[in-house]
């Protein structure tokens, strides 16, 4: 009996580990949305992707914005909107406070810790 609980938790165990539950929240598919949107259709094309110095966060240029993510977990922290038109490379400050998005027409530098957009460089070709 006690054999069998043991392969019945070691298999329950297994099939976590292969299979883990989905760990986003439903309100993760809603990050950076208007209020009153229903359903978000995607996450936008990738252009790039950057880990900061500490290897603790993950941001991804997208066609639609800069998704920044924990590397822990896997969880969406914020999406930073704000660029005209595609967001093509993204960058950490060595200190990893600061993230610098390049777009087509502008350059813009956003504060880590609160997602904020710090100044928008404009003119360059």
């Amino acid at each position: 009996m006690k054999n069998n609980l043991f392969l019945i938790a070691l298999t329950c165990l297994c099939a976590l580990t292969l299979f883990p539950p989905n760990t986003f929240a439903a309100d993760d598919a809603m990050l950076g949305l208007p209020e009153g949107a229903k359903i978000r259709l995607g996450k936008g094309t990738v252009n790039e992707i950057a880990y900061s110095p500490d290897g603790e966060r993950l941001a991804v240029a997208s066609s639609i914005g800069i998704w920044i993510y924990d590397v822990a977990t896997g969880k969406e922290l914020a999406l930073l909107v704000g660029h005209s038109d595609d967001v093509n490379s993204v960058s950490f400050s060595p200190d990893g406070q600061t993230l610098a998005s390049g777009g087509r027409y502008d350059i813009r530098l956003w504060d880590v810790a609160t997602g904020s957009l710090l100044q928008t460089l404009k003119g360059h070709t």
